[in-house]
């Protein structure tokens, strides 16, 4: 993965720092990094044998989306949002993801329906087997293929900016969660894309955010956010 001088190189069709912002992401919702952690370029940068630049460019990334803060003399650290911060990104989400499947509901065809079957399937096998980040990560794929089928440029601006962050954090928030009803929702989502009924699905999409927007106040604890206060008090 060395990009010899430092330089932005590419590695299947990407760009160094969104491989390493991929990595970085993967293990802040596999717990390997923890709320209030240091993650440390030069560390990071010698396990991967690269640059700091791309990983600098990757923690940049993933602090412009609020996975992490970064300050001058203590470095990136992972953090953790308040509950309302959180209901808010979903309250959000519950409009963009009615307007995509408002939008994307005329535009389907099979590949895209089968993509979302396959999707859904694997939300369920992977929600009974406990697997809370491949959940999330089917989760993702399904509401991204109706943002792209939406057709719409800023929608699809939106999702990408508010995915990660809502996925990196409920990913967290799932295990003290009962979630059997808000996988069922996709289920609902995608019978009335199905019948092709744009403001149904927009409707079931809408419902679907506000009661994930709901999870947050009885289910997530910020405890990353009480690390990152008392960093800053020394």
């Amino acid at each position: 993965m060395s990009d010899g001088q430092g330089t932005q190189s590419v590695i299947g069709g990407e760009l160094l720092s969104t491989s390493v912002k991929k990595l970085l992401l993967d293990r802040i919702m596999h717990g390997y990094y923890q709320p209030g952690e240091r993650i440390i370029e030069l560390q990071v940068s010698k396990e991967l044998g690269t640059s700091q630049s791309p990983v600098r460019e990757a923690l940049r990334d993933l602090a412009a989306i609020g996975i992490v803060t970064i300050h001058s003399r203590r470095g990136a650290r992972v953090r953790l949002p308040t509950s309302k911060e959180l209901a808010d990104i979903s309250l959000v989400r519950s409009e963009i993801d009615a307007l995509a499947a408002s939008l994307a509901s005329p535009r389907l065809d099979e590949g895209v329906l089968g993509q979302l079957r396959q999707a859904y399937a694997e939300m369920e096998r992977h929600q009974a087997h406990g697997n809370h980040v491949a959940m999330t990560q089917a989760d993702a794929r399904f509401h991204r293929l109706i943002a792209s089928t939406s057709a719409n440029q800023a929608i699809q601006h939106v999702f990408d900016q508010l995915e990660p962050f809502a996925r990196t954090f409920i990913t967290l928030t799932l295990p003290t969660a009962d979630i059997k009803s808000i996988i069922g929702d996709h289920k609902l989502i995608l019978e009335a894309l199905e019948r092709r009924d744009a403001s149904l699905a927009a409707k079931r999409a809408r419902e679907h955010q506000l009661k994930v927007s709901a999870l947050f106040p009885d289910h997530y604890e910020p405890g990353g956010l009480a690390t990152e206060d008392a960093d800053g008090a020394g």
